[in-house]
């Protein structure tokens, strides 16, 4: 058998007529949480249609995340609220076999973003929420083992981070504006990795079932924060930078083991720290309008992965005995591009359409696989009467499908 229950007590032998029972101590294994993926895209429709740049633009309500000083932009008390559409298609490595991959989808549908913002002369606040991670992820492999035991490898998990914040911005001057998030951050995670292993008494000796689970169902609180900049030296060009606080997240897992055996169950638990880090994230934009139909847009965030990095002695179940083993994380790059065009149908009506690009960095720890992937984004728009605006953006990528809708109403 390859694998060693977690500080099992494990039946050495039977003597005599008395049955007597020997146990031992086994090796500690660690069955971490898989790969978590997060996500640093602003939170709005239309931002994620224009490549999810917006830190040069921040000029609607889902400035409060992507960047804060952008709300004095706005001349109208707004309410907004956005909702998401996700497919993923998760590869994980076998974990019975030791070789190959396969390929996994699940799918996720949740409100992403609401807020309220209220611009008062030189300045503006806001109260908003944010679901800023909403991943589920599942693998199963199954296969027989050289010496003819069944095996059968699962995981599940759901991360999930949410932000309820308040934003505060205020006009530097006329060309100078600067702003803040201060937010109550949740992580909520919850992840099983299942390891069966049965077989024939006959051919594996004493062993009748041997089952190892590492299960977490937990959430964590911490306060975060957010700043940026935001410089306008003329109409057709402006520049920001923002800064994202993130923090570590403390968890328990239950890590237990049971064996059957023909003479008898043993099974034993314990109790392991787990830490989930949420990176800290800072970068910078440009929006350049080269006429008043069209807005061009670039971004650059740099994401502090490597402060999430477990270190080797904390291995999930990928990274154990999965292709390839475990990756240390390093810290990753994100490169967004995107446009808008605008026009207009009589006073009341403006359209928009919308298109960009993103580059999102390897982050999932597992050496065998090359998670980095290249995001086409479109969508469009339409502002009624200046009043009510809806948005609708797609994002298409190797590992994703990913649909957003938002509605915003100016009173």
């Amino acid at each position: 058998m390859r694998r060693v229950p977690v500080r099992a007590l494990v039946l050495l032998c039977l003597l005599g007529s008395g049955a007597l029972v020997a146990a031992q101590e086994a090796p500690e294994q660690r069955l971490g949480p898989p790969p978590v993926q997060y996500n640093f895209a602003p939170p709005g429709a239309r931002s994620l249609a224009m490549g999810a740049s917006f830190i040069g633009l921040a000029d609607d309500a889902t400035a409060s995340e992507s960047n804060p000083a952008g709300l004095t932009i706005l001349t109208k008390p707004e309410l907004s609220a956005h909702f998401r559409y996700a497919e993923y298609e998760n590869q994980a490595p076998n974990t019975v076999t030791g070789e190959g991959f396969g390929s996994f989808t699940t799918r996720l549908g949740s409100p992403s973003f609401f807020s309220v913002v209220y611009p008062w002369q030189r300045a503006a606040a806001s109260v908003y929420y944010q679901r800023s991670a909403d991943y589920r992820a599942r693998s199963s492999f199954d296969d027989l083992l050289p010496d003819f035991n069944y095996n059968l490898d699962r995981v599940e998990l759901l991360f999930r981070t949410e932000n309820i914040g308040i934003s505060g911005a205020f006009k530097v001057g006329d060309k100078i504006s600067l702003g803040a998030s201060i937010r109550g951050t949740r992580v909520r995670l919850d992840s099983t990795q299942e390891v069966n292993i049965g077989g024939d008494p006959a051919d594996i000796g004493l062993l009748s079932l041997f089952r190892n689970v590492g299960s977490l169902n937990e959430s964590n609180f911490k306060t975060t924060f957010n700043a940026g900049i935001l410089i306008s030296p003329t109409s057709k060009f402006s520049i920001g930078g923002v800064y994202k606080r993130g923090e570590d997240f403390e968890f328990s897992q239950t890590l237990s083991v049971a064996l059957q055996t023909p003479v008898g169950d043993v099974s034993d638990s314990e109790r392991q720290s787990v830490r989930i880090t949420v990176p800290d994230a800072y970068g910078g934009g440009i929006a350049i309008r080269p006429n008043d139909r069209i807005t061009l847009l670039a971004d650059v965030l740099r994401i502090s992965y490597a402060d999430a990095d477990l270190g080797p002695n904390s291995l999930n179940l990928y990274q154990r005995f999965g292709e390839g083993g475990r990756e240390a994380l390093k810290d990753g790059t994100e490169f967004h591009t995107g446009l808008e065009y605008t026009f207009a149908s009589g006073n009341d009506w403006i359209f928009s359409l919308r298109g960009g690009y993103y580059f999102d960095p390897d982050h999932d720890g597992l050496a065998g696989i090359d998670s980095d992937q290249n995001h086409a984004t479109f969508g469009g728009g339409v502002v009624v009467k200046n009043k009510l605006q809806v948005d609708v953006a797609a994002n298409i990528a190797s590992a994703i499908k990913e649909g957003l809708i938002s509605f915003v109403v100016r009173f």
